[in-house]
């Protein structure tokens, strides 16, 4: 226990309900969250997917009015998308919101909430830690992916296009009151997305599992989680009406959301967030190709325990490591990994999702300032991270 950190905070978000058809009482849960006047926040693919209308339906369970739908959210939310988000709320006289989608979807609802307590610009409230000046909205989240745990994090990931980078708003009355984990929602998901997404949870539960803020109650649920989704994720990918699978999925999306929430993550969101905002690559996609080499890079750092950190990643996905040392331990998580995402079907290097290679120093530059970097273990130099981005490639 040498590496227990001296000192931490713990934060629980808001209440979590787990069941197959749970949207069906959302109106009840709105209800006694104290909404009145519902703006639905969503995207075109889940409304056509009909998941949308399903809980909208719900809403029927209590006595809040659905006033309006906005369903603009494109893969990467970015700042104009969230002020057209807010200028519906005016239009609606909307009171609350409920989130249907993705992490994009949530995280638009999150940023909107924003503006409805600070009103004006969504820029004018970026800052490492946004302090409302009032009540937050009610809000529910019901994920339609396993993978950000958006729906019980305290941050919002929103592009902004013009400087060709990823802001984080962050606060912790930002997390959802109510997350409505419902997976006959997710059964309709791509196998290509539910494989993205499921590596974006990965991510969250190793990076949490090794950041500068870990600690023990995040370490817990990141180990769960990875237990959960090293077992279930090629499941899920491989019959997406495998409900079993698809409700683990969501438990350790949401694990591993509450688990990074709390102790943040490192290196590889840094670099997938600069992919996003640089080059429009999806954050599953560029999570789920950067891990091992992200991992690989973090052994160095045997002081501050990593190889130790990555032997309980092995010992968690069920390797046999009990006669290896940390090293070797840790090596063979990362291969395990690389096979699983080759089996799962997920691009293996950058250059085949369309990164320019040309573009990587301006992408390792934004990585360097993403507050991401900064809580991963050691201190990584610039000439260090283009080199991992350039491993990648």
């Amino acid at each position: 226990m040498s590496n227990l950190v001296e000192w931490f905070e713990f934060q629980v978000p808001g209440k979590v309900i787990c069941a197959q058809q749970c949207v069906d009482s959302i109106g009840t849960e709105m209800d006694n969250i104290g909404g009145s006047k519902v703006l639905v926040v969503t995207d075109e693919g889940v409304e056509n997917a009909g998941l949308t209308q399903k809980v909208i339906d719900g809403m029927d369970s209590g006595s809040a009015e659905v006033v309006g739908v906005f369903n603009e959210v494109p893969p990467n939310s970015e700042i104009q998308v969230v002020q057209r988000c807010y200028d519906k709320v005016k239009e609606a006289d909307a009171d609350c919101l409920v989130s249907v989608g993705g992490g994009s979807v949530m995280d638009t609802a999150k940023a909107t909430a924003i503006l409805m307590v600070e009103t004006g610009d969504l820029l004018d409230h970026q800052s490492a830690v946004y302090t409302p000046s009032g009540p937050m909205p009610p809000h529910i989240a019901v994920p339609t992916t396993a993978g950000t745990g958006s729906e019980s994090t305290f941050a919002a990931v929103i592009a902004d296009h013009e400087q060709e980078m990823k802001l984080i708003f962050q606060a912790p009355e930002m997390a959802p009151n109510v997350a409505m984990l419902d997976p006959m929602l997710t059964t309709t998901l791509p196998p290509g997305l539910t494989a993205s997404t499921g590596m974006d949870a990965l991510t969250h539960c190793i990076e949490a599992l090794h950041s500068e803020m870990h600690e023990p109650i995040c370490d817990g649920l990141a180990l769960h989680g990875i237990r959960l989704i090293t077992r279930y994720l090629a499941r899920a990918t491989a019959d997406g009406e495998d409900v079993d699978a698809r409700t683990y999925m969501l438990i350790a999306a949401n694990m591993g959301g509450v688990a990074f929430a709390n102790a943040f993550v490192g290196i590889i969101h840094a670099m997938a967030h600069s992919l996003g905002g640089h080059f429009g690559t999806p954050h599953g996609i560029a999570n789920s190709i950067l891990l091992p080499y992200g991992m690989e890079f973090n052994l160095r750092y045997s002081d501050e325990g990593i190889p130790a950190s990555y032997r309980r990643v092995a010992e968690a996905i069920g390797l046999d490591v009990a006669s290896d040392d940390d090293d070797t331990a840790s090596r063979k998580a990362i291969e395990w990994l690389r096979g699983l995402t080759v089996e799962i079907g997920l691009p293996q290097r950058l250059s085949e999702v369309g990164v320019p290679e040309d573009g990587l120093e301006a992408a390792t530059s934004e990585a360097m300032i993403d507050g991401c970097m900064f809580n991963n273990p050691g201190d990584p130099e610039e000439e260090e991270v283009l080199e991992l981005f350039k491993k990648a490639y």
